[in-house]
C-alpha cells in the first residue's frame, strides 16, 4: 500500500502546463454566472483533447456518495489501478488520501477543487488533481451531479499557495 501526499492549493500554480490551464479554463467559461456547467456544454467534442484524463464519480444522494463512472486511461496506467464501479472511498483507503471528503465539499459548494498530490512508485512524482462539478440530467429530466477528477503530471516548481 503506497501513500499519498495531498497539498490543497487555492488556484493552479503559476507554472502549471497551458494544457492544463486551457482545460479548467474551458470550465470557468462553461460556469457563466456561477452556474455548475451542464455536460451539454462540457460535451466529448469540447474536452477531446483530456478525453483520456478526464474521470466521472457521480454523486449519490441517497447514499451521500459517489460511484466512478468512468475512470480514465491516463489514470489507470499512471496508478495501475482501474476503480470504475467503485466508491471514492475505496482510492481513500488504498492511498491515505481525502478523495472522498474533498468530492463532497466540490458537491455542497459548487466549486472547483485543486490539489498537488505527491506519490512514489518507482520514483516521486506530484500531480495536480482537479476536481470541477458538473451536472446532466436523467432521461426523466432530474438533476444528476457530477465531479470531472482529472490528475496531470506535475513538473513545476513553485510552492503552494
Amino acid at each position: 500500500m503506497a501513500y499519498a501526499q495531498e497539498v490543497r492549493v487555492l488556484h493552479l500554480p503559476d507554472d502549471t502546463d497551458y494544457r492544463v490551464r486551457a482545460y479548467v479554463e474551458i470550465w470557468w467559461d462553461a460556469a457563466r454566472n456561477g452556474q455548475i456547467p451542464d455536460r451539454k456544454r462540457l460535451n466529448a467534442d469540447v474536452l477531446s483533447q483530456w478525453i483520456d484524463d478526464i474521470c466521472i464519480y457521480e454523486f449519490l444522494p441517497e447514499k451521500r456518495d459517489f460511484i466512478i463512472r468512468i475512470d480514465a486511461p491516463n489514470i489507470i496506467a499512471a496508478s495501475g489501478e482501474c476503480y470504475q464501479g467503485c466508491s471514492p472511498r475505496q482510492i481513500d483507503l488504498d492511498f491515505g488520501t481525502t478523495v472522498y471528503p474533498t468530492l463532497l465539499e466540490v458537491i455542497d459548494t459548487g466549486k472547483p477543487a485543486f490539489h498537488r498530490v505527491g506519490h512514489e512508485r518507482m520514483v516521486w512524482e506530484e500531480w495536480l488533481r482537479i476536481m470541477l462539478p458538473v451536472q446532466t440530467t436523467d432521461r426523466a429530466g432530474k438533476v444528476i451531479k457530477q465531479v470531472f477528477v482529472t490528475h496531470f503530471l506535475y513538473r513545476g516548481q513553485s510552492e503552494p499557495d
